[in-house]
């Protein structure tokens, strides 16, 4: 029998895992972020618990990281081993360490630089007061504009237009690709060159604008990235360092640079929400989505319906269904408004088909929270995810066509349709090689282990093998 000499132990118990399962979850972490060769033996992690070793760096940092993706909520190496683990310098480094009501345009440069030199495992996730509190600090404060600088070579507007591009073109490598280790890179790389821009070149005060917004698009950008990759304290750090970079972008007095720098905002604390939805903190995820809708109340109409999609997922996962159709109605009623001229660089993806598999998603989960109502509410699910998922195997939004064709999968599974499940995992599974996502690879590996339930079915049967292949694959 295995002693319980770590707290490490309770949070395993609470997931069902094993020792094994653990170092499966590190080692598949680790190759994700092309650091395979960092791996650990299977039976490792039992030495940690029956002799309570705490591990060298990075280990217990990574293993809070998973553990607080797997938990839904914030888990740090010091939660783990109390005694053992090493804290940081001036306590465990969160996603909101430093980020003080008070700011200055300069001081969210320097820590958007710094962040990006940070391991990815060293910044931990927060939740409630301590997420909700900087991010609305972001958009309410008013930084200033930052300090010009004396460089001799000078930003041309050529050059700008070119960095424009070069954003649009990632954003479109991430819908296709996800948060791989190489994409990171490369996001990480165009965002340094933008930093380097903005404190060593001179500039006119509109190009200058434009950079500050430039790095906002591009910290935003990586957030999301490294919280489809699993780096959810870095990524809600990126998301908190966007807004205010944004922020800093709507001093500008141009209007045009004022309107797209606000809604950028908007859009980014609308991620936030998103994301606490999705990590079972529904109080947190209606509290910024709220924010973000007021802060786009004015603004174009395909952005109010981004902002209404995201209050309506909130509510879906607080299990408030008349609020969810609201918002959901409101989306729609937003989407089907915006004139094409409108629709800022950042929402090029969100049209129909794209709106109802997220109202489908949150239908899954309204249908779990809600099991007197399961039946009605997976039906309507089904209908609503079934045209994205359904779509061949073009080259843009893959990422989106597996994440929802996996709650497609669950519906059907909920419903016991096992022929129909098999079905949608086969269209779902054939986008695993093209997408580099550890959110969707987690998805799919819980869907394995609903079917291993079900093995005796021979639908199942002929499935799991299948199954077993693509996630060795991808």
């Amino acid at each position: 029998m295995i002693a319980k000499q770590t707290l490490l132990t309770d949070h395993l118990d609470l997931l069902k895992w094993t020792p094994r399962e653990l170092a499966h979850a590190i080692n598949s972490w680790l190759e994700a972020r092309g650091r395979a060769s960092e791996r650990i033996h299977p039976t490792t992690p039992y030495h940690w618990i029956r002799k309570g070793f705490c591990p060298y760096a990075p280990y217990p940092q990574i293993v809070a990281e998973i553990l607080s993706a797997a938990l839904g909520d914030a888990v740090t190496a010091h939660d783990l081993w109390p005694d053992k683990a090493t804290p940081t310098a001036g306590g465990p480094k969160t996603a909101a360490t430093n980020l003080t009501s008070s700011w200055n345009a300069d001081d969210v440069v320097t820590q958007i630089s710094q962040l990006s030199r940070d391991h990815p495992a060293d910044t931990a996730t927060v939740n409630g007061p301590d997420l909700v509190a900087p991010a609305l600090d972001g958009i309410h404060h008013s930084p200033g504009r930052p300090t010009g600088t004396t460089g001799v070579d000078r930003v041309r507007p050529a050059l700008m237009a070119l960095i424009t591009r070069h954003i649009a073109e990632l954003r479109l490598l991430d819908d296709r690709a996800g948060g791989g280790a190489l994409n990171l890179r490369y996001v990480s790389h165009e965002l340094h060159t933008v930093l380097d821009l903005l404190r060593n070149a001179t500039c006119e005060a509109d190009v200058r604008e434009r950079l500050l917004l430039a790095t906002a698009d591009l910290a935003q950008l990586s957030g999301w990235m490294h919280w489809d990759a699993g780096n959810h304290g870095t990524g809600q750090r990126y998301l908190l360092l966007a807004i205010r970079a944004a922020r800093t972008a709507a001093e500008s007095p141009k209007l045009e640079l004022r309107t797209t720098a606000i809604e950028n905002a908007a859009n980014t604390l609308g991620m936030l929400a998103y994301q606490c939805a999705h990590a079972g903190r529904p109080t947190d995820a209606i509290r910024l989505a709220e924010a973000a809708a007021q802060l786009g109340r004015t603004a174009s109409s395909a952005t109010r319906a981004r902002l209404a999609g995201r209050l309506a997922t909130a509510h879906a996962a607080a299990g408030d269904i008349h609020a969810f159709r609201d918002a959901a109605e409101q989306a729609r009623q937003h989407l089907d408004n915006r004139h094409p001229d409108d629709v800022p660089p950042f929402l090029y993806y969100l049209n129909t088909e794209q709106l109802d598999a997220e109202a489908g998603q949150a239908l899954v989960d309204l249908a779990q929270l809600r099991p007197s109502e399961s039946t009605k509410l997976l039906n309507e699910a089904i209908d609503l995810l079934t045209p994205l998922t359904s779509t061949g195997l073009r080259a843009e939004y893959q990422r989106s066509a597996l994440l929802h064709g996996c709650y497609l999968v669950q519906a059907h599974l909920r419903q016991r349709d096992l022929e129909a499940a098999v079905t949608a995992t086969r269209k779902a599974t054939e986008r695993l090689t093209g997408v580099q996502s550890i959110r969707c690879q987690v998805l799919v590996r819980r869907l394995q282990q609903d079917f291993a339930r079900r093995a005796r079915n021979p639908y199942v049967a002929d499935l799991l093998p299948e199954l077993n292949d693509a996630l060795g694959a991808a």
